[in-house]
C-alpha cells in the first residue's frame, strides 16, 4: 500500500465536454497516489488506481443496527460487495462502527466480531486483496488494546478512524496517532504480538524504523495541510473529502506555499492558470462559476483537488536512489556484484544503503551502472585508467543508464570518490534530477566514520510513552 494522500471519489466525478465524460482524473496536473472508494456509492467512472475500499461506516453511524441501501453490514455483505467492485491488490476495509451515541459497548463488539470474521473471508474469497481492520476507542490505552487484537488476528494494514469529529484537536490527535503507528511498528519488528492483549507496552518498548514494511496505516478522514505534513513524515496514508465538499458549497482554493486558502463564493476569484483551470478553459468550463451548472461545480473540485495533491506534494521527500563506487578488492570467481566487492569501504556503503531500504545501483568503470544482485566476474579496471575522453564517454553512459530507470522525482545520492561523479552529475543535474553527495571532502577514514555514526543514530530509535 502506497503511502500519501487517497482523495474520496464521488458518484460522478467527469465533467461533461462536447457529449463526452471526462474524469476528474484526467485533467488533474498531479495525480493522487491512489483513491477511496465508499461503498455507500456507486460511482459512474472508477480510475484504475490503487483503491480503497471503505465500508461506509460514516453513511451509518447514526445507526446503531448498521445498514446500507436497507442491507444490513457485515462482513459476509461487504466480502461479496468487495467481489464485485474491487481488483488484485486493492484495499478492503472491514466493516467498522464509530463509537458514538448510547450503545458504546454493543459497537465495540461489532467491531470486534467483524474483524475477526473479515480477515477470514478475505483469505478465502478474496485472497489477492488487502484486510484492513480500523482501530477504535474511547481512550488510547482501549485503542492500543484493540490494535494488539487486530495484529492478534493476521491485520497487517490497520486504519485509525473515529478522530474526526475532534479534528480542531491537532496536538491530542497527533499524540493518539504517533504512539499507536509507534506501538505497532514495534510490536511488529519484535514479534511480539498476541493473539488478545492483556497488559500494555512497557515505556521503554523499542521502535522499529518509520517505514517498517511489515505493517502500514491509515488515517479515515484527517487531510488538512497540517495533518498531512505529519502523516507524510511518519510514513502514513490518509483520505479527505474536502476539496469535493468546499467545491459543492462553491469554495475555490488557491495555495500559499504550504497553506490552501479558501476563497468563498461570495468574493471575487481571480482568473486562475493553473494546469486544470488551463485545461477547463479549452472546454469552455469556468470553475469559478457558481450556480452555474453541474460541470462548472466539477471542474472547481477538480481544481480544488490538484491544488490539494499539489501542496500535500511539498511535504514528500524525494525518493532517493543511491549509487556506490565499485572499487576496491575484488573476489577472485564470479558472484553478486554486491559481494563482489569485498573492501572496507564498498561494504560499509552497502551496509548503509540497505539500513534506507532504497533502491541502490554500483558504479563500475567497465560495466558502468549495476544492480547489485547482478552476478559478473572479476575485472581489472579502474577510473584511474581512463583517459579524459574515456571518462566523459562513461559519464554520459552512466547518466544515459540511469535516467532510463528514474523518474524525474529522483534524487540521485552519491557515496563515490571524485572520479565516479564529477562528470555524472552535471548531466543529471541538466537534465532536471537533484543529487546529493553527503561525503563530499571527506577523507576514505572520515567516510568510514561518518557511516558508522549514521548506522548507530538509526539504531536509537527509542519511544518514550
Amino acid at each position: 500500500m502506497k503511502l500519501g494522500f487517497y482523495p474520496v471519489l464521488g458518484k460522478s466525478d467527469f465533467v461533461r465536454s462536447k457529449g463526452k465524460k471526462i474524469p476528474i482524473w484526467q485533467l488533474l496536473e498531479y495525480q493522487p497516489v491512489g483513491w477511496l472508494y465508499s461503498l455507500a456509492i456507486k460511482a459512474e467512472i472508477v480510475p484504475d488506481s490503487p483503491i480503497i475500499h471503505d465500508c461506509g461506516a460514516f453513511n451509518y453511524r447514526d445507526q446503531d443496527i448498521p445498514t446500507l441501501n436497507g442491507k444490513y453490514v457485515d462482513a459476509h455483505w461487504s466480502i461479496h460487495r468487495y467481489r464485485e467492485r474491487s481488483k488484485v491488490g486493492d484495499i478492503i476495509v472491514c466493516p467498522d462502527h464509530l463509537l458514538v451515541g448510547e450503545n458504546i459497548r454493543e459497537r465495540q463488539e461489532y467491531n470486534l466480531k467483524q474483524a475477526e470474521t473479515f480477515i477470514q473471508l478475505a483469505k478465502s474469497y478474496l485472497p489477492n486483496r488487502i484486510p484492513l481492520a480500523v482501530i477504535h476507542g474511547q481512550s488510547l490505552s482501549e485503542r492500543l488494546e484493540v490494535a494488539k487484537y487486530l495484529l492478534g488476528l493476521g491485520y497487517r494494514h490497520l486504519g485509525i478512524g473515529g478522530l474526526v469529529s475532534q479534528a480542531r484537536e491537532y496536538s491530542i490527535n497527533l499524540h493518539i496517532i504517533k504512539t499507536i503507528t509507534q506501538v505497532v511498528r514495534s510490536l511488529i519488528n519484535s514479534e511480539r504480538v498476541l493473539p488478545k492483549a492483556d497488559a500494555m507496552p512497557a515505556a521503554d518498548v523499542a521502535i522499529a524504523p518509520l517505514h517498517e514494511p511489515n505493517a502500514h496505516l491509515h488515517v479515515f478522514g484527517l487531510c488538512s495541510p497540517q495533518y498531512a505534513k505529519a502523516f507524510i513524515q511518519m510514513g502514513l496514508s490518509f483520505d479527505g473529502s474536502t476539496f469535493i465538499r468546499e467545491g459543492l458549497g462553491g469554495g475555490m482554493f488557491v495555495s500559499h506555499e504550504e497553506k490552501l486558502i479558501r476563497i468563498p463564493p461570495t468574493h471575487c476569484v481571480p482568473k486562475c492558470n493553473c494546469h486544470v483551470c488551463r485545461v477547463l478553459n479549452r472546454h469552455r468550463i469556468d470553475p469559478r462559476l457558481t450556480n452555474k451548472g453541474r460541470t462548472h461545480t466539477m471542474g472547481r473540485i477538480a481544481h480544488n483537488l490538484n491544488l490539494v495533491i499539489g501542496t500535500y506534494r511539498k511535504f514528500t521527500p524525494k525518493e532517493k536512489v543511491y549509487l556506490v563506487a565499485g572499487c576496491g578488492k575484488q573476489l577472485t570467481y564470479p558472484a553478486a556484484a554486491k559481494d563482489l566487492y569485498y573492501s572496507q569501504h564498498f561494504q560499509a556503503c552497502r551496509r548503509y544503503v540497505e539500513e534506507q531500504e532504497s533502491k541502490w545501483y554500483i558504479l563500475s568503470p567497465l560495466h558502468q551502472v549495476i544492480n547489485p544482485e547482478a552476478i559478473i566476474k572479476p575485472y581489472d579496471k579502474s577510473p584511474y585508467s581512463l583517459s579524459h575522453q574515456e571518462r566523459i564517454l562513461w559519464a554520459r553512459q552512466v547518466a544515459e543508464s540511469l535516467i532510463q530507470v528514474a523518474s524525474p522525482e529522483i534524487e540521485f545520492v552519491f557515496l563515490t570518490g571524485k572520479l565516479y561523479r564529477q562528470e555524472v552529475t552535471p548531466i543529471l543535474q541538466a537534465n532536471g534530477y537533484e543529487t546529493k553527495i553527503p561525503m563530499q571532502h571527506l577523507a576514505i577514514g572520515q567516510q568510514l566514520a561518518w557511516i558508522k555514526k549514521e548506522l548507530e543514530q538509526e539504531k536509537q530509535l527509542v519511544l518514550d510513552i
